[in-house]
């Protein structure tokens, strides 16, 4: 496979409700953008159409879509990192395929590289909406024991208060604890930096755990609110907690509060934060 400028990687398992939009919008997008691109696409034991779906697109794109196709569920972090092993592009997309791309989405954060102020850029993370525009809020202080309490309780005000990000709140570009991986865009060379997504996690914090290893390794995590991309975000571990992937969920936060000092990750945070709105 010849290099290319940006690598698209994708998971689906049973996707066919957005699969369909998700794929035209990022070709109609990519194929406007006079970059070098491939997707990759990894399916997780699909057993509704969005097989049938991938093959549509990949006799139409034949060149630029690859599917992987796995007999199972194999998780978020195992799956992506197939991906990422078989990338060849110097940039790299992670997007889930319950997004839809906006318009010169990849040119737009692309440029975002030349004008966030920081030389240490791991993640930059666009804006999220739900469908029907309301603002999604995808970035936040990293998580703990109180914050996921909170969180499952519903207990909105004091959630906000212990892991909400005002400058994210309010559409500021500013750098953040961590970025949910619906859509992350960075560099392929960071992870070969820093390596790849722990696989000892299934299914999530994933996200929180890579964004912590940047933080860790003196890169940072940046929210770009001038590029937005619908998500229709489904948050299956909080309408079933106690379900298996709830389940799963927990262990992997239990292995994410083991293997970070969070208090100490979010001081650092707030430091780098509190000295880029100084400047």
């Amino acid at each position: 496979m010849k290099k290319v400028d940006v690598s698209i990687i994708s998971l689906t398992w049973n996707s066919e409700r957005y699969l369909e939009s998700f794929l035209a919008s990022l070709f109609a997008d990519l194929e406007n953008s006079g970059l070098k691109y491939e997707i990759l696409i990894i399916d997780n034991g699909s057993k509704d159409k969005t097989k049938d779906i991938l093959k549509s697109f990949s006799n139409k794109y034949p060149s630029k879509l690859v599917v992987i196709p796995l007999g199972k569920n194999m998780g978020t972090t195992f799956t992506r990192n197939i991906g990422i092993r078989m990338s060849t592009g110097e940039y790299i997309a992670i997007l889930d395929s319950d997004t839809i791309i906006s318009k010169n989405f990849f040119k737009n954060i692309l440029n975002a590289f030349e004008k966030i102020p920081s030389k240490n850029i791991g993640i930059i993370h666009p804006k999220l909406v739900f469908p029907d525009g309301t603002f999604q809020e995808s970035a936040r202080r990293f998580p703990t024991l109180s914050t996921k309490i909170l969180r499952l309780l519903d207990i909105e005000k004091l959630r906000t208060k212990n892991e909400s990000i005002p400058e994210v709140l309010n559409n500021e570009i500013i750098p953040v604890d961590y970025a949910i991986s619906a859509a992350w865009f960075l560099k392929k060379e960071i992870f070969e930096k820093v390596g790849l997504l722990d696989e000892a996690i299934f299914y999530a914090p994933e996200d929180a755990e890579f964004c912590a290893r940047l933080w860790d390794n003196g890169y940072e995590v940046w929210y770009y609110p001038k590029v937005e991309i619908i998500h229709d975000a489904q948050r299956l571990t909080k309408k079933k907690p106690f379900s298996k992937l709830g389940l799963s969920h927990l262990n992997g936060l239990i292995r994410f509060w083991r293997k970070y000092k969070i208090n100490l990750l979010r001081e650092k945070v707030n430091f780098i934060r509190k000295s880029y709105l100084e400047n």
